[in-house]
């Protein structure tokens, strides 16, 4: 457990640092609830169905399915408007142990040219791991990066997002999680 933890510092020092340094340099343009405050914001929301695998958590890999709904943080904002937040839903089943994940990640998103961005952030989740004859909800910190497309209508990307959780009553869920993702953009 102490490993997991020191990794999942790592991962979330990491992810903190690549959302700060990008903005350090204009503290002074950042928005507080420019849902509420910026007349101009709009959420430009994506929502798509996810395929992951999900490895090791607790026991062995699973494959999972979900959706990723994706949107501007209403929030918080940079000066340059690229904080999206990420809530993915999740459901993972093998061997009797099945996991409902529920996740929330804001990401510096930086775009790359042509509907094309990557986006990094901070994570934390909560996991609903049942196995036989124990059921209980961990809560989780990480870290998450992803790449998306935009174009039109069509939504699609890949992500990959660590998490390492409390551990209670014996049952004990890191996951580590690799997904791809399609649908469609509002």
């Amino acid at each position: 457990m102490q490993k997991t933890s020191a990794l999942a510092v790592t991962a979330l020092t990491l992810a903190l640092s690549a959302l700060a340094a990008p903005a350090a340099h204009a503290a002074d343009g950042w928005q507080w609830l420019p849902a509420v405050n910026d007349p101009t914001w709009k959420p430009e929301a994506s929502l798509a169905l996810t395929g992951s695998r999900v490895g090791p958590g607790t026991g062995p890999n699973a494959n999972g399915w979900g959706l990723d709904l994706n949107f501007n943080c209403g929030l918080v904002q940079t000066p340059d408007k690229r904080i999206r937040s990420h809530v993915n839903v999740t459901h993972t089943s093998k061997n009797g142990t099945s996991v409902n994940a529920f996740e929330v990640s804001p990401r510096y998103t930086v775009p790359l040219g042509d509907g094309l961005s990557a986006g990094v952030g901070p994570s934390v989740g909560a996991f609903q791991v049942s196995t036989p004859g124990n059921d209980r909800t961990l809560l989780g910190v990480g870290a998450a990066a992803g790449m998306n497309y935009r174009a039109g209508m069509l939504y699609t990307g890949f992500d990959i997002r660590y998490h390492a959780t409390t551990s209670r009553s014996g049952v004990d869920h890191d996951p580590l999680t690799f997904g791809a993702k399609v649908g469609i953009n509002f």
